[in-house]
């Protein structure tokens, strides 16, 4: 492919591959130098072909002028553990997972989609699915509520060991090194 025969959408598909994460109109209006109008229309139509091509991948909104170019649920669904690296994990997902493996290993409380709505204030039942389609939690039927827990998958790509009290003490260990990593930043 020639460099020089790139057009927007495929500059802006590239960039929605790179970025482990959602991405903002702005920030991509910023790349190729477009306004934001203009870069709805271009992400409709990259969003047109994947769905036009059938691809593995699709755009969704995340809100107002937010996209992410994801795997679709069909194929993700296929692919779990140890197809996918700690790096797939977008950070927005990262917060919930971490939350959900301190609280059942460190504080050994069982976690529910309606505690984490409470401690995120947002609806997280779509984070929760993303999380089910990549192996790293279950959630299961307790009574009246659910609860949520994290795989073994997870613990593979966390590199966390299988034992509870080896995995508190890793969590522990882990929170301990983030904490002064922290503190040295701020020296």
């Amino acid at each position: 492919m020639d460099l020089n025969s790139l057009n927007e959408t495929d500059i802006l598909e590239a960039a929605l591959f790179l970025f482990d994460r959602p991405v903002t109109y702005h920030e991509l209006s910023e790349i190729i130098q477009k306004d934001e109008n203009e870069i709805e229309r271009y992400i409709e139509e990259i969003r047109d072909e994947h769905i036009d091509k059938n691809t593995a991948y699709q755009i969704i909104n995340l809100e107002d002028n937010v996209v992410q170019l994801k795997i679709r649920d069909e194929v993700a669904a296929h692919l779990h553990w140890p197809f996918i690296k700690r790096s797939d994990v977008p950070r927005h997902l990262l917060k919930i997972l971490s939350l959900i493996a301190f609280k059942e290993y460190v504080l050994e409380e069982t976690v529910s989609p309606s505690k984490l709505i409470r401690i995120f204030g947002k609806p997280v039942t779509q984070d929760l699915d993303e999380l089910q389609t990549m192996s790293l939690i279950n959630v299961t039927p307790k009574g009246n509520k659910k609860e949520i827990t994290v795989t073994e998958d997870f613990l593979n790509l966390f590199k966390l060991p299988h034992e509870p009290k080896e995995t508190k003490i890793a969590i522990q260990m882990g929170l301990k090194d983030y904490a002064m990593s922290q503190l040295q930043m701020t020296d």
